[in-house]
């Protein structure tokens, strides 16, 4: 790995990762501040005015008593698979295809380091990115929650969602960045790299709607485990691992896929 060439890019990409951080800080903040801890049948009421299914498929439908819950549900069982899906795509496209189909990779392989080391970097940096993000939206989680309700979260269940949702995200990263090191166009990264990570999410939702139909929230990434039930103390470390093992296998794809191919530089 090259230290300089994760400064730079960095350097050429950190706006993009605090666009979102901001995003994701005002959502967190809104629903923090919405938060009714004397009153949460009328906050949870508002389900009752869409349709059931919907819901479901939403991840809305748990019934919940507690701030730590209530985050997991609202706003980790769709918002933070969603919105950070986005900046997966667009960063993992940035990294490698974008460069490539606009010869400006060439500059990078005209210095010393080998194509190997410049992938890897790039990879490292996708993969800081998404532990930087997620880190940061934890602080900001814990430091509104301290000062609308002290003592109310679960900082220990907080962290297990926020982990989790992370190494989910961090495979959705490498999703987009493998295809970004396999295709030299932008357009087929752009479409592997974002039509996969959909998939896996609309598989999810539909699996979420009816028993029929669960296996195709089993065979997706987002079903492997239940935000509500992680904040409430339920173990990680078996999903996690999957998640990390997919990380792994995904990284080093990447790495050889663009090891061997061909640029047109």
């Amino acid at each position: 790995m090259s230290f300089t060439l994760l400064k730079t890019v960095f350097k050429k990409n950190w706006l993009l990762l605090f666009i979102f951080f901001a995003v994701l800080t005002m959502y967190m903040a809104v629903m923090i501040s919405i938060y009714e801890p004397n009153d949460l049948q009328a906050l949870t009421s508002i389900l009752d005015l869409m349709p059931a299914d919907l819901m479901r498929a939403m991840g809305f439908d748990k019934v919940i008593n507690d701030l730590t819950g209530y985050l997991a549900s609202w706003l980790y069982g769709l918002l933070m698979f969603g919105f950070p899906m986005v900046y997966c795509i667009i960063l993992g496209n940035r990294l490698v295809a974008k460069m490539v189909d606009n010869s400006s990779f060439a500059y990078l392989l005209s210095t010393p380091n080998s194509r190997t080391k410049i992938i890897v970097t790039q990879g490292v940096y996708a993969l800081a990115s998404i532990m930087l993000l997620f880190a940061a939206v934890f602080g900001v989680g814990v430091l509104f929650s301290a000062i609308m309700f002290p003592g109310v979260l679960d900082i220990g269940g907080f962290f297990r969602v926020n982990l989790t949702t992370m190494l989910v995200n961090m495979v959705v990263m490498m999703i987009s960045f493998f295809f970004s090191c396999l295709f030299n166009d932008t357009k087929q990264s752009l479409g592997f790299g974002s039509g996969v990570p959909i998939a896996f999410l609309l598989m999810n939702m539909l699996g979420n709607t009816s028993a029929e139909v669960e296996v195709l929230k089993k065979i997706s990434i987002y079903g492997f485990y239940d935000p509500v039930n992680l904040a409430h103390g339920s173990s990680s470390l078996g999903v996690n691992l999957v998640y990390l093992g997919l990380i792994v296998i995904l990284f080093v794809s990447s790495v050889l896929v663009f090891r061997r191919k061909r640029l047109p530089l």
